[in-house]
This record gives structure tokens, C-alpha cells and sequence, in this order.
């Protein structure tokens, strides 16, 4: 039978203990609430602004689910992409933010059922209500089994076909320019869809502050510059690798300075954490999708992970234009 999750939901059981302790412990305590709780607190502990408890508790019980669900997504990402058992620090993110978030919360709450001035958090109710949580979530960690995935992508072998007309071009002397294009759907709604809720929320704001609403709509220019993902362009010259709309070049390496070429598989988030332009290991790696890529060795400068959908036709085009024989695949 197939495994619906690799990583297993009771491994998220501190985090989503502390949830339902917090739903609970609200729930029971809503006839001793002051009418009007903090909801913004000022850096010297005062409030600045004030609201009804149930929307201190919706915002923290409802941020609470939505961290819960991106520790499941990010910790299932890990686990699909493990070799080997790795200690995943990105699985206590919940417990670090629930933590936190109810921690404080529940501290104002009764903070102001006691009618004080000024709000501060007391160590030792941090030490419980965020020590606690971290300190289980590091033990089930550790106590997490480890389950091979059986999705490490799978490199296909160029054909003779792209081989011949790629050595017959060179032989000619013909222009030579190799496109290789990473665009996953995810790059089209952040670059598309934040911008557009960036805009909006700047029309609303614009009333009552320019300047915010400036900046939210700057920063929504700046993000659609990056619709279109990542491209890398091969040509007799080296290589190129830019981002989005504008053409934004992030690496280049002229042919001469490329010394190894090889074909590798690797784990996104476990060997890189995360996606993008990521440095680890004496790697700088270029990606936004897959598993795989080509690794290339350059003279007097940290090696390049260059992700591609079609890694086999990258190295094979580098590896005519170059004449270093590609390596074999290395697996992380």
C-alpha cells in the first residue's frame, strides 16, 4: 500500500498540543476577559491599540493552523528528499512560532483582565511555554523514522540525434545558443499574484499614509520582475543565468574558467534549505524547481549548481562546447 506521508503527523504532536491547550484554555476563560484586550503592543509595553479578545484569538489561534500546515508541507518536502536521516531544524519551526505567538498572547490576556499598564512577557513563562514545546519537538525528531522516498528523479540519456546535430553545428563554425528555462507555476503566482494584493492593499492605504502605500506598491513592482523564472543561456562564450522579466543576470562563466562538469541529484530543502539562489557545502546553486542539475567545477571560483528540468542536454552542450567529459551522476 502506498504511504500517504513520509513524515509522520504525530511528529507535529507538541506543536499542535500547544494549539488546542491555547483553544481550550480561551475557550474556558472567556467570562474572566477584559471587554477591550491589547492588540498592538508599543517597544516600551504599552498598548497602542485595542480590540475584542476573540480577535486576539482569532489572529493567533488562525496564524497557529497556518503554521501548523507549512511545518507539514516543509517537513513532507524534507522527508521526500532524504537519502539518508538528517535532524530536519526546520521541523521545530511550529513549536518556535506557536510558542511564541500563545506564550504572549496568554500573557496579555490576563494582563489585561488585571487591568495593568504597561505588558511584558516574564522569562519563565517563555522558558514553559516556549522551552517546553521546543524541547519535545527536538525529541520526536529524533525518534522520527526514517522512510526512503522512491522519488529521486530519474536523469534521461540524451540522444544520438541531439549528440550528432549538436557536434555537427560546432564543426561548422553555426552560432551556438542552448536555452535551459526553470519556470514552475509557484514563480507565476508570487510574481503575479502578491503584486496584484500588494497594489490593492496600496489603494486602500494611500488615504491615510503615501509613503506606506508607495513602498507596497514599489515592492510589488520589484517582485513582478521576476515572472518568468529562471533561464540559463549556453553559448560559445560560457554561460549565463538570469531572472525574470528584466533579464536580471546573476551568474555568468566564460568556458575557459569551467574545469568539471557533472550531472547531480540533490535534496532542495535538506542540502540547500529551500529554493532559489542558495549557498552551502562550496556550492552556490541556481534553482526554483526539481531535483536535479548540473554541477560545474570552475577555476578560482566556488563550484555552480545550475537546476534544470533537462539536465543531461545542459551537460551535454557544455560538455561539447568544452571538451570535458561529463562525470557520472552523483547522487546527495
Amino acid at each position: 500500500m502506498k504511504r500517504w506521508l513520509h513524515h509522520p503527523l504525530w511528529a507535529h504532536g507538541p506543536a499542535f498540543a500547544l494549539w488546542v491547550g491555547f483553544v481550550v484554555w480561551f475557550l474556558s476563560s472567556t467570562s474572566g476577559f477584559a471587554r477591550a484586550v491589547p492588540l498592538q503592543i508599543g517597544l516600551d509595553g504599552t498598548p497602542q491599540t485595542w480590540g475584542s479578545p476573540w480577535a486576539a484569538f482569532g489572529l493567533v489561534a488562525g496564524l497557529g493552523l497556518f503554521f501548523l500546515a507549512l511545518g507539514i508541507l516543509i517537513d513532507e518536502q524534507w522527508a521526500m528528499q532524504e537519502s539518508r536521516k538528517r535532524f530536519n531544524l526546520l521541523s521545530l519551526l511550529d513549536e518556535v512560532v506557536l510558542g511564541l505567538l500563545i506564550t504572549i498572547q496568554v500573557v496579555f490576556l490576563r494582563l489585561a483582565s488585571e487591568g495593568a499598564d504597561a505588558y511584558a512577557v516574564p522569562i519563565e513563562w517563555f522558558m514553559v511555554g516556549l522551552g517546553g514545546p521546543l524541547v519535545l519537538g527536538v525529541l520526536v525528531e529524533w525518534l522520527r523514522p526514517y522512510r526512503p522516498s522512491s522519488a529521486i528523479p530519474a536523469v534521461a540519456a540524451v540522444g544520438e540525434g541531439f549528440r550528432t546535430k549538436l557536434y555537427e553545428s560546432l564543426a561548422r563554425g553555426e552560432a551556438l545558443t542552448y536555452w535551459d528555462v526553470q519556470n514552475p507555476r509557484y514563480v507565476s503566482w508570487l510574481s503575479i499574484g502578491v503584486p496584484v494584493a500588494l497594489w490593492v492593499a496600496a489603494g486602500f492605504l494611500v488615504a491615510t499614509s503615501v509613503v506606506a502605500a508607495s513602498v507596497q506598491a514599489l515592492v510589488g513592482v520589484l517582485l513582478l520582475q521576476f515572472y518568468g523564472g529562471q533561464r540559463t543561456r549556453v553559448d560559445r562564450e560560457g554561460l549565463t543565468i538570469r531572472y525574470g522579466l528584466a533579464g536580471i543576470r546573476i551568474f555568468r562563466c566564460s568556458r575557459s574558467q569551467i574545469t568539471g562538469i557533472r550531472i547531480r541529484t540533490f535534496a532542495p530543502i535538506a542540502d540547500f534549505g529551500g529554493y532559489g539562489i542558495r549557498m552551502a557545502k562550496g556550492v552556490t546553486a541556481y534553482y526554483l524547481a526539481g531535483r536535479s542539475g548540473v554541477q560545474l567545477e570552475l577555476e578560482g571560483r566556488r563550484s555552480v549548481l545550475i537546476g534544470s528540468m533537462h539536465p543531461e542536454r545542459l551537460a551535454a552542450v557544455l560538455e561539447a562546447l568544452t571538451g570535458i567529459p561529463v562525470q557520472e551522476e552523483v547522487n546527495s
